[in-house]
């Protein structure tokens, strides 16, 4: 993974924690702080979305470049053979021993670079598979840190809430206390 993407979701997560601490730390009802959640919980998972898709797309266009690269090595290798056999068969005539063990030699190595550029092709296709598979992982890996910032956030929002209810209840008892001295005096 280039420097520019790793950069990307470190932002994107790090942009995402920011705000979750920011909108648990406003002096905001839990209605709003909820929805401020899931408004960024939705715009992490568009993100991941949006990485993922960035993702498939790359490797998808490298495999499509090792394709295409193998078919013109092979086309080449290819055309290669055919001018060297054509030059064989003309010098046939005047040594034919020679010419003979000269077109098996030219023969495997013609299959040899063949091997090559078809082991080439199929290392960068495997690769890029390998590339695209740890891209998917670390997008999964983001997406599941980010649900368990958003669950911790929402255990903090409970917590708060709780001793917000808490606080209400004891001060309007205080207030009921004192309102029924008052009434007695």
């Amino acid at each position: 993974m280039g420097k520019t993407s790793g950069f990307l979701l470190g932002a994107i997560i790090g942009g995402t924690a920011a705000a979750a601490a920011a909108l648990l730390l406003a002096p905001e009802s839990g209605k709003e702080i909820r929805g401020k959640l899931a408004k960024q919980v939705d715009d992490l998972m568009d993100a991941a979305s949006d990485y993922t898709d960035v993702a498939k797309d790359k490797g998808m266009d490298l495999a499509e470049i090792a394709k295409d690269k193998a078919s013109q090595l092979a086309q080449q290798a290819d055309g290669l053979a055919s001018t060297i056999k054509g030059k064989t068969e003309e010098a046939n005539d005047d040594m034919m021993d020679t010419a003979s063990e000269l077109t098996d030699e030219v023969k495997k190595q013609t299959d040899e670079l063949s091997d090559r550029f078809k082991k080439t092709a199929a290392d960068v296709t495997e690769q890029s598979k390998e590339h695209a598979q740890d891209i998917f992982i670390e997008v999964d890996e983001a997406a599941k840190d980010a649900k368990e910032t958003v669950k911790e956030g929402k255990e903090e929002a409970k917590a708060v809430t709780s001793d917000a209810t808490n606080e209400t209840k004891d001060i309007t008892e205080k207030l009921q206390n004192e309102i029924k001295e008052e009434a007695n005096h």
